[in-house]
């Protein structure tokens, strides 16, 4: 995005809230000054309902806290204002959301968030209803999308703890909370119903929900029962235009330009499917005595099919004489537009199939032992798994095309010049095949018991203590991705096998209609493996291509994940945490003024046990070695046959972790918070595994002879420890209203012990050989960095306005981030890439709403903002830091309220058709310069939604 624009973008935001703060004061103002008012007339009674009733509910939460928390409330059923979990947090301040499913490989959307930062980090705890939820993808985390937003009441980010919060959150934590039956007193039966389809799609979607709650009064007791289920298909369509990074060249004139390394399109389709199941019983026997029992079973599976149209620079193509004699090239050298001459064409047609389940069950206990002494207990399992399938069928053409593309307007244009045979299958050979497998799981029990005891003596108004424990076992099977040569490829192989030699059934013609929504020229109509090639499972692709594999080798699919002996990758791990808390309320009179608050502390003690394995493949060269072979001999005896180890791996931690809250109540409406307190963040589960691979690499000359060579290896570390913060915010807080406020939180954040990469030498035996490699894991540094920056956030419904305008209402944030120091995982000790800002931090971000909530009618305008960042120090394939553009976006939905029961709307998400913008820092000692890498566009989604409620 151009600087213009990105000044546009925070002149927009700072506008915005100029504008809302002067409506604020004026209404404020009014508000205060006015007389008291007689019985308002029926055309201006204001209804607490809908929207109003869900800023009223979470402002109350806010305001009441005893922690600095900001929450989204569903107050109707199955009504969270956006349509996913990790969509809806994104309106709070301070909180953004990554748009792409995986940070290091961004260039793949879904309908739904990925990721949330809050204040810019990504080290965010996820729970349900406090306790502990994550998914097997990566063992702490959960994957935003593997559960339903209509199970979910509220949405509640805290942003500063206290002591007897389950620690591991640095950037923050999310709570999602569910529905329990004791919540209402009466029966209760809810449905919402929807169907939605994206205009690049062009498919509809249709999804249910279902709840049932009610309560009894009975001989043992007061018994409460709950189900709530959720049936949601969803989609997206993404086209992209993209790039690859840039390498560094000479034009026949002498100037130093930067070309793509890399060029084409693609289109992915994207369809989920998920389930969702939430159960609860309550059981109250006596006003003092009460259980509660939970199971949440969330399913999803996603499933994509992509066809990709790349030109490589396979044989220099990109930096011919011919093909540069046609670039255009920014003022920094980097490409613009241009024309690749004689470029070959690859085609892939990639299918990805996930299998995701999480299962929670827990049960709690409250007793009210008397009128001073309050126990729970709590025992929750955890059980998650997750399997990966990504297969993929290559061709490549034999006639070679020009091919342009031209990145210097808003929206970038691509195609093939004429004339070409690409719509001729008979001019495509079968080039190549790759799979990629994963199967994970996880589980874990925890167990706690809390107690307050209420003193009431003076200052001292209550005293609060727990103990937690927990045991996880953690169970990763990842495979290398598996490509291979089929028939053919550029650089040789052999025997090219043409489609037309495979039948009809095997191959495609795509002709890439509305792509980009018609907004760009249709790039090209291209061959491509069948879908049904790809997606029916690997077995099924090798039987169909296996007779291409004229080169007396070639791909075979993976099978399993044992042995070791093909690199797959299979580490177990067993966590366990052992934590005990002391918290004290306090409160009094300041002169007029309530001031009360909490200090504690929080003790866990961490031990971690991992097993898996050091690996390495036999090693293999083009020439054999005729001199100075020492090093290379032994190497070959080394790794004869393979060398395959078992390696385990153990640590063992303790952390203080102090917190102090404290709040000012000026008077009813204004208050003043200070939170100060230690948190930390343990590290990615995939990061301790013990697993080394290690390698060799040798130069020969054309006599044979060794010149050079490196013993290299990767692996993790079992050995790090959780990264430290010291964190504190200090707030104003001017509720004005039962709907309005206005808020500013100064927030800094010194954090310490970052994980980064780094190199060690290791020695290693086998076959009676001894060497030493240079493996690179990553490791705790010494590197302190910081992070600060404020939050302002203003709510208010325009009563005092004339009828109809008392159902306007405004509802604005703004987020300011700086950081300095710091380090990302991917990062290398001493390395240029240490100037990176970290990861997924936005140093601005805003969001605005305009909402009207009368006459039966609730809608709602949301545009949210925020400003570049990066995702990842080194993309997938791209092996370089990517970048996010500035991106804004409009939601909007609009409801009517039929009668008490039912109520009928549509719901919109990315009104504006909004294209992300990615970037890529080509050159590793200059990360800091960026060029543009790609443009994505993905559908414009509108649901017509039916709610009921009896």
């Amino acid at each position: 995005m151009t600087t213009t624009k990105k000044k546009l973008g925070l002149l927009m935001g700072t506008a915005s809230m100029a504008v809302l703060g002067t409506l604020a004061l004026g209404a404020i103002a009014h508000a205060q000054d006015a007389a008291p008012a007689a019985a308002p007339a029926d055309d201006t009674v204001i209804i607490v309902t809908g929207q109003r009733a869900q800023l009223k509910s979470a402002q109350k939460i806010k305001k009441d806290s005893d922690v600095i928390v900001d929450s989204v409330t569903a107050v109707d059923i199955g009504a969270l204002p956006d349509r996913s979990v990790a969509d809806a947090p994104q309106r709070i301040s301070g909180v953004t959301i990554q748009r792409a499913a995986e940070a290091n490989d961004p260039i793949r959307m879904t309908a739904e968030a990925g990721g949330v930062e809050i204040r810019g980090l990504a080290w965010v705890r996820s729970e349900t209803n406090g306790r502990d939820i994550f998914s097997a993808k990566n063992g702490r985390g959960l994957s935003w999308g593997d559960v339903s937003s209509d199970l979910l009441a509220g949405v509640d980010v805290y942003k500063n703890p206290s002591a007897d919060m389950i620690e591991g959150g640095i950037g923050g934590t999310v709570n999602l909370r569910t529905r329990l039956p004791f919540d209402s007193k009466k029966p209760v039966i809810a449905f919402t119903a929807d169907a939605t389809q994206g205009d690049l799609q062009k498919k509809n979607h249709y999804s249910l929900s279902a709840l049932y709650s009610n309560r009894w009064n009975t001989s043992i007791g007061e018994v409460g029962a709950l189900l709530n289920y959720s049936l949601v298909s969803e989609g997206n369509m993404t086209n992209v235009i993209a790039v690859d990074r840039y390498n560094a060249t000479t034009t026949a004139g002498g100037d130093s330009v930067l070309v793509p390394n890399t060029m084409g399109w693609r289109t992915i389709d994207w369809n989920q499917k998920r389930t969702a199941i939430n159960g609860a019983l309550q059981w109250r026997p006596s006003d003092d005595l009460e259980f509660t029992l939970s199971v949440l079973d969330a399913k999803a599976e996603p499933k994509n099919t992509e066809y990709n149209v790349g030109f490589y620079n396979d044989s220099g193509e990109f930096t011919s004489a011919d093909s540069l004699a046609t670039y255009q090239y920014d003022a920094n050298g980097a490409f613009k537009s241009g024309t690749v001459k004689n470029a070959g064409i690859t085609s892939n047609t990639r299918y990805g199939e996930d299998h995701n389940e999480t299962t929670d069950v827990s049960l709690h206990a409250r007793w009210n032992v008397n009128d001073k002494l309050t126990l729970a207990g709590d025992v929750q399992y955890v059980r998650s798994m997750a399997t990966v399938l990504s297969n993929t069928a290559f061709l490549q053409i034999a006639n070679k095309v020009d091919a342009s593309i031209d990145i210097s307007g808003d929206l970038p244009v691509i195609g093939i010049s004429e004339p070409n045979t690409t719509t001729d299958a008979s001019t495509y050979w079968w080039a190549a095949a790759m799979d990629h497998i994963e199967k994970n799981h996880g589980n874990e029990l925890a167990a706690r018991i809390d107690g307050e005891y209420q003193i009431d003596s003076g200052w001292l108004k209550s005293f609060k203590f727990g103990v937690r424990s927990t045991d996880k076992d953690y169970i990763t099977r990842q495979s290398t991705y598996n490509w291979s040569l089929l028939s053919h490829q550029y650089w040789g192989g052999g025997t090219p096998v043409y489609t037309s030699d495979t039948g009809s059934g095997t191959y495609e013609l795509r002709d890439f209609s509305n792509f980009m929504n018609g907004d760009v020229p249709v790039p090209g109509s291209v061959i491509f493996p069948e879908a049904s090639v790809v997606n029916q499972g690997t077995a099924h692709t090798y039987d169909l291509l296996k007779a291409t594999e004229t080169a007396g080798w070639g791909w075979s699919p993976l099978t399993d994940f044992t042995g070791g002996t093909n690199g797959n990758g299979l580490n177990s791990q067993n966590e366990k945490t052992t934590a005990a808390y002391v918290n004290l309320k306090f409160g009094g009179d300041v002169d007029g003024h309530v001031l009360d608050g909490n200090v504690g502390v929080r003790v866990v003690k961490t031990q971690v046990d991992g097993q898996s394995y050091i690996y390495m493949a036999a090693p293999t060269t083009a020439q054999p070695c005729t001199a100075n072979c020492d090093v290379y001999n032994n190497v070959f005896a080394f790794a004869n046959g393979g060398f395959l180890q078992n390696y385990s791996g153990s640590n063992e931690y303790t952390n203080t972790l102090p917190s102090l809250n404290v709040r000012l109540k000026w008077n009813d409406q204004l208050q003043f918070r200070f939170a100060a307190s230690k948190g930390i963040v343990r590290p990615d589960l995939a990061w301790l595994s013990p697993y080394t691979s290690l390698g060799s690499s040798f130069t020969l000359d054309t006599g044979g002879a060794l010149t050079a060579y490196t013993l290299t290896g990767t692996g993790g570390n079992p050995n790090l420890k959780p990264i430290e913060a010291n964190q504190y915010d200090l707030t104003a807080e001017w509720y004005f209203a039962p709907t309005g406020s206005l808020t500013l939180d100064l927030f800094k954040k010194d954090l310490s012990n970052y994980i980064y990469n780094g190199t060690q030498t290791e020695t290693y035996t086998n076959n009676g050989v001894t060497l030493d490699f240079a493996v690179a894991r990553r490791f705790n540094g010494t590197v302190d960095g910081k992070v600060d920056g404020f939050e302002v956030a203003y709510q208010q419904f325009y009563d005092f306005l004339p009828a109809p305008f008392n159902g306007l209402g405004m509802q604005a944030n703004y987020t300011h981030i700086d950081s300095s120091g710091g380090r990302n995982s991917g990062s290398v000790d001493g390395s240029a890439l240490n100037a990176l800002p970290l990861e997924g931090m936005s140093p601005d971000s805003y969001n605005v709403a305009l909402m009207y909530e009368k006459y039966g009618i609730s809608a709602r305008l949301a545009y949210n903002w925020r400003s570049k960042y990066l995702y990842t120090t080194s993309a997938a394939n791209v092996n370089r830091p990517l970048w996010a553009d500035d991106y804004g976006q409009l939601d909007g939905s609009i409801f009517y309220t039929i009668n008490p029961n039912y109520k009928i709307g549509v719901q919109a998400v990315n009104l504006t058709h909004s294209t992300t913008t990615q970037l890529v820092s080509s050159d590793l000692t200059a990360p800091l310069e960026t060029q543009w890498y790609s443009a994505i566009k993905t559908d414009r989604r509108i649901s017509v939604v039916l709610r009921g409620l009896f």
